[in-house]
């Protein structure tokens, strides 16, 4: 939610009075301290002029049992609770140069240790 909204450029303010929610409702959902119901997911994704099934791309489909959230899922929600981490998110696909972009997540694999091999 956050992401789209993000990508449209609308503040929380905007997508509050689209929903008739205060922006702290808004900050809740986003947030996942309130959970969303059907009806207004329906009207989130209208708001933000997207289908309803983007909010649920990625997931796997259900076998009964409980979904436990994958490692890059869990990763990129660890991402977008911090200020830097959706700062970086935000300006990562905006460098051009595929060779820099390459060159900077080498070098944060260096600084967390991690030896996964460069896809």
């Amino acid at each position: 939610m956050r992401a789209r909204r993000k990508a449209l450029g609308m503040n929380q303010t905007v997508l509050a009075k689209k929903l008739g929610v205060t922006f702290q409702m808004v900050q809740r959902y986003e947030y996942g301290l309130c959970r969303i119901s059907a009806s207004t997911l329906f009207l989130i994704a209208h708001a933000l002029d997207t289908p309803i099934d983007h909010f649920f791309d990625g997931l796997p489909m259900p076998s009964g049992r409980r979904i436990e959230p994958s490692a890059s899922e869990t990763s990129t929600r660890a991402l977008s609770k911090s200020r830097n981490g959706r700062e970086l998110a935000n300006l990562f696909p905006r460098i051009a140069h595929r060779g820099t972009q390459r060159a900077i997540l080498e070098l944060v694999r260096a600084m967390v240790g991690d030896e996964v091999e460069a896809a």
